[in-house]
């Protein structure tokens, strides 16, 4: 990529600069020649000087900045455009460089281009001339684009406003609107340039690029097949499916493409910043810790790579040092929504108390059950949860106290296991000790409308006074409507100490109504473990959770069970508290 490029010919300006004693200056000192230079319109002298302190210090936006005034003073178009292009890619909001690309864009004859830009400056900064004469002349341009009868353009004039290529300026406003996250807007930009030059690489790119942010994955990538049969080792192209299989949620294959470009380009700082995102997904951050650090280091001023050390410090559990790079990135780029998003997330609550109450109405005359818990877990860190709990259950005159312990630990961000244990002291009809284990891992990543899907196994052993009881319960569960459903399945196995077995299974449905309110429904036809014994029972059950806050959460639930001997009617009511 550029970045990678430039930075070797600085380095080999620089070796020029060490032999030859004339050249050793300071780039401050090349810097401030240079303006005196262009102040007195010696435009050469200015770009050299300009170029030699940039071989320096090749981020120096201001240098930069100069450079493009130096090269539209020698009329040289192209080279200021991408001395700005480099200004507002390390500083979005430098006013300075948006009002020399709208001086380019006006000379261009890109009109459309060139006022918005003209017109930001000179409504941030009232007081600045040039951007209101700026403005005045563009605007007088666009009447002689556009003349009326009243008021002819000389020919010669109309002549050389609809000569230029438009195709340079589309691109730009594309990338400049699309970096702003206004992708109708900027996808409209692209594909009026895409008319004009149907094989340009750089539309076809930025085009793939506003459509993966769209989710049209597959158009994306048709759109970076296309630039790479035009030029079959673009790195843009390469990094834009690197991009796409971070959008689509396949970390293996992005892991894949981003090896094979760092294998050509390894000092390129775009594609650090995504091999430091795919390790991220991979939940090895010291891997990407130091790929965000080398970027960092090529580039001072990557907002992107501050973000990046940002999140790895808040998946490693340090929100501190998190907020403190994202403060970092925000003042590189203050307009950044994605940033500001990042500082607006509360600090991690690592407490969580849960609180339960069922009562149950039995038929028959049997009088009513109570079955009531409450728990308590602590985020040890990110991938590690502790967590202890009570429960109190009565039956038929007779209550029991069981108390359990549990630790969940995340092993990467797709396979996840748990281990517990429990006991109840002096036990009548709950089981004496317990003990269990599960795992889930999740085999296919949201994409589009579907995903996740996990694959899940719940075991458990519960030890009674007369008999024991081994339970097995894969299950699995998958998301559509954009994770708002989620639809799960259940195989129940369960045997006792004397060789009897029995089967059944449980299907339930969960729905996010709105984004605080969920409602979940179900039917269960698999064994009930009473006191030991396999009871055939079948269920239906449903609910719903209210999110009052972001750390309460309110629930209730009911349901009808049929049994051999009674019919049972639940009714229950809970809350989560996070802090």
């Amino acid at each position: 990529m550029r970045r990678g490029r430039r930075l070797s010919f600085a380095a080999c300006l620089a070796l020029a600069i060490a032999a030859d004693p004339a050249l050793a200056q300071t780039a401050d000192e090349l810097y401030a020649s240079a303006v005196k230079a262009r102040q007195a319109q010696n435009f050469d002298e200015a770009a050299d000087l300009l170029k030699r302190a940039l071989a320096l210090k090749p981020d120096n936006a201001d240098a930069l900045v100069q450079l493009g005034f130096a090269e539209l003073g020698r009329n040289d178009l192209l080279a200021a455009r991408d001395a700005f292009s480099k200004v507002l890619s390390l500083a979005p909001t430098y006013r300075d460089a948006s009002l020399g690309m709208a001086e380019v864009e006006f000379r261009s004859g890109n009109l459309d281009a060139a006022l918005p830009l003209a017109e930001t400056v000179a409504k941030a900064d009232p007081a600045n001339a040039d951007a209101a004469a700026l403005v005045g002349n563009i605007r007088k341009a666009k009447q002689v684009g556009n003349p009326k009868p009243a008021a002819a353009a000389p020919a010669k004039a109309t002549k050389q406003l609809r000569q230029p290529d438009p195709v340079p300026g589309l691109i730009e406003l594309g990338r400049r609107l699309r970096t702003a996250g206004k992708l109708p807007e900027a996808e409209k930009a692209y594909r009026r340039a895409l008319k004009l030059a149907p094989k340009d690489t750089d539309i076809l790119v930025g085009l793939g690029l506003v459509a993966g942010s769209s989710q049209r994955f597959d158009e994306a990538d048709r759109l970076f097949d296309r630039a790479l049969a035009i030029k079959p080792c673009l790195l843009d192209a390469r990094l834009g499916k690197v991009r796409l299989a971070i959008w689509q949620g396949n970390t293996p294959r992005g892991r894949l493409a981003v090896d094979g470009v760092l294998a050509t380009a390894p000092d390129n700082v775009e594609a650090l910043d995504l091999d430091g995102r795919i390790a991220l997904l991979e939940a090895d951050y010291t891997r990407a810790g130091q790929s965000f650090q080398r970027a960092l280091t090529l580039e001072p001023q990557s907002a992107e790579a501050l973000v990046g050390i940002g999140d790895v410090r808040r998946a490693e559990g340090d929100d501190e040092a998190a907020r403190q790079a994202y403060r970092q990135a925000l003042a590189l780029q203050p307009a950044s929504a994605d940033i500001k998003q990042r500082l607006a997330v509360p600090p991690p609550r690592k407490w969580r108390l849960d609180l339960g109450s069922e009562v149950s109405d039995l038929t028959n005359g049997l009088g009513d059950w109570t079955d009531s818990s409450a728990g308590l877990a602590y985020r040890l860190s990110p991938r590690t949860t502790i967590s202890g709990g009570t429960r109190l259950a009565t039956r038929f005159g007779h209550t029991d106290v069981q108390l359990e312990g549990r630790i969940d630990q995340a092993f990467s961000p797709a396979f996840s296991a748990y281990m517990l244990a429990a006991a109840t002291p002096d036990a009548d009809f709950l089981a004496r000790y317990s003990v269990g284990a599960g795992a889930s891992w999740q085999v296919v990543a949201p994409a589009r409308a579907f995903g996740p899907l996990s694959l899940n196994v719940d075991a458990r052993y519960d030890d009674f006074a007369d008999t024991g009881v081994t339970s097995i319960q894969p299950w699995i569960q998958g998301y559509v409507l954009d994770g708002r459903l989620g639809l799960s399945a259940r195989w129940v196995h369960a045997e006792d100490d004397t060789g009897t077995r029995t089967d059944g299974y449980v299907l339930r449905a969960d729905l996010g109504v709105t984004e605080r309110f969920n409602v979940f429904a179900g039917y269960a036809d698999a064994p009930e473990i009473d006191g030991g014994a396999l009871v055939p029972t079948r269920t239906v059950f449903g609910g719903v959770s209210f999110d009052v806050s972001d750390p309460l959460t309110l629930r209730a639930s009911i349901a009808h069970e049929e049994r051999p001997t009674f019919d049972r009617n639940i009714f229950g009511l809970g809350l989560t508290a996070r802090f």
